[in-house]
This record gives structure tokens, sequence and C-alpha cells, in this order.
């Protein structure tokens, strides 16, 4: 056996005195941030992809909004056209056919 496998083998790890072995703060210490940093890390990704989909949802909702603005100014622009009045008249005398009254249909009433 040479002298580093003695000393390997002599060593506190392998002799079964690790369960004895005390730790000291500095250790405690830098295990306490080394789950912090991680805790930290994972915080970072679970949050950035949580503001990706959300924003991803925002945009899809702008969009929508938006296509739905579109069809609302069509829906307005092809009612104003049917409600002209020229286009009432038209339909009237065609479809209905009513005429314009003329002088001597038209009666007056008074009051007495």
């Amino acid at each position: 056996m040479n002298a580093a496998a003695k000393v390997i083998n002599q060593g506190n790890l392998f002799n079964g005195q690790l369960a004895d072995m005390h730790m000291s703060k500095s250790i405690y210490m830098l295990l306490v941030l080394l789950v912090a940093v991680l805790v930290s890390g994972f915080a970072v990704v679970y949050s950035t992809n949580s503001y990706r989909s959300t924003f991803s949802q925002v945009e899809l909702e702008e969009q929508q909004t938006h296509f739905l603005q579109l069809q609302w100014g069509q829906l307005l622009l092809e009612q104003a056209s049917l409600a002209t009045p020229a286009r009432v008249e038209e339909l009237a005398t065609h479809q209905l056919k009513m005429v314009l009254p003329t002088a001597k249909t038209t009666y007056f009433l008074h009051a007495q």
C-alpha cells in the first residue's frame, strides 16, 4: 500500500467516524447560503416563466380586442348605410308598395 492510500485509509472519513464529526458554524452557514441561492434561482426561473405566459395571454387578449373593435366599426358602418332615408324610402316604395301622399289625399284636422 502506498503512502497516499495509507493516509486515506487512516482518515476520519473512511473509518466510520463521519457521523462523529462536528461541523463548524461556517460550514452550516455555507450550506444555508447554498440552499438559499438554489431556492432563489428556482424562484427566478418560475417567476420568469409565469411572466412570459401571462404576457402571452395579454397579447392574445389585445389581439382579440383589436379584432372585435374592427368588427364593431364595420357593423356601425353597415347599420348607418342600411338606415339612410333614401334606402328606407326605396324599400317602402318597392317592397311595401307605399306611395307618398298627395295634396288631394291629405286632410287637416282642426281642433275646436
